[in-house]
């Protein structure tokens, strides 16, 4: 059996515990809070970070340095594996990929593969398991990839924004913008786009059973169905709307397995406290 090293980075939803129990070795980025840089889930536990939100401030990440990557690419090169497989966000939304293709040159590794995922969150972490389950049975590079490449293509992502404050500070959208909708309560759900590319907006709404039903009815189109598919619903402490969430998609989709777990601080800090975001995964 071949002797492979999957890699993924905190953009996946994924903390060091579910990381060590996959044997996955996962990668941090940044969380700058207040000019201080922490190192996602070993300097700053996701509950830190929101209270970091709740006083007032303004967090934000960014991708680790090329130092660090080096650091670990050779670290990786002692270990002698006959290839590493490491998954990303999608290039198009954060420079990390790009990052680790800067630290292979480097090192000058030529047994490092690099997969864009295309996407953010939890469905990199569901990559990354479903890649080292196939590296343990055995499986070469091109059969993963083929796989990985499988995931992709069947995966789709909502966020749902609790409220449209954290937008504004972050940038992401004009502060006279985000005053309007808060006036008007309006919600919004927004989803990435197929291509990986862009977060755009889906939907408005005035309620949050319209956000939901918008959100069940594109599964339908999309086919999402208990036999192929997985539900992540990954949340920033808003634990209330993930469960019923659970609920109506397992009682929709006739039992489907639906999983909650936390939102990556990559999101967090763009869509702020109690957003969630809401994915499709296809299973292998």
């Amino acid at each position: 059996m071949e002797k492979y090293l999957i890699v993924t980075d905190t953009t996946s939803a994924m903390d060091q515990e579910i990381a060590q129990k996959n044997g996955i070795e996962l990668i941090s980025l940044s969380v700058i809070v207040d000019g201080h840089e922490y190192k996602d889930q070993i300097d700053i536990s996701t509950k830190q970070l929101y209270d970091y939100l709740r006083d007032g401030k303004i967090p934000s990440t960014s991708q680790p340095n090329t130092g660090y990557l080096v650091e670990q690419m050779e670290k990786w090169q002692e270990e002698d594996y006959e290839a590493i497989i490491i998954i990303t966000c999608s290039a198009d939304l954060s420079g990390t990929n790009n990052g680790f293709h800067l630290a292979k040159d480097t090192v000058g590794l030529d047994n490092v593969y690099i997969y864009d995922s295309r996407q953010v969150g939890a469905p990199i972490m569901d990559m990354a398991i479903c890649a080292k389950q196939l590296a343990d049975e055995g499986k070469t590079v091109d059969e993963i990839f083929a796989a990985l490449e499988e995931k992709t293509n069947h995966s789709f992502s909502f966020l749902y924004p609790d409220n449209f404050k954290q937008l504004s500070r972050s940038g992401r959208l004009s502060p006279m913008a985000a005053r309007m909708a808060s006036m008007l309560k309006i919600k919004a759900l927004l989803c990435l786009d197929e291509q990986g590319k862009a977060v755009d907006k889906y939907t408005m709404s005035r309620t949050e059973v319209k956000i939901l039903k918008s959100i069940v009815d594109k599964f339908h189109e999309l086919g999402v169905n208990a036999k192929q598919h997985k539900i992540y619903i990954s949340h920033a402490d808003n634990e209330i709307f993930a469960k019923k969430a659970k609920l109506l998609f397992q009682t929709t989709f006739h039992g489907i397995d639906v999983e909650i777990n936390y939102l990556p601080a990559v999101l967090t800090c763009h869509g702020g406290l109690a957003c969630c975001a809401i994915h499709a995964t296809y299973k292998i």
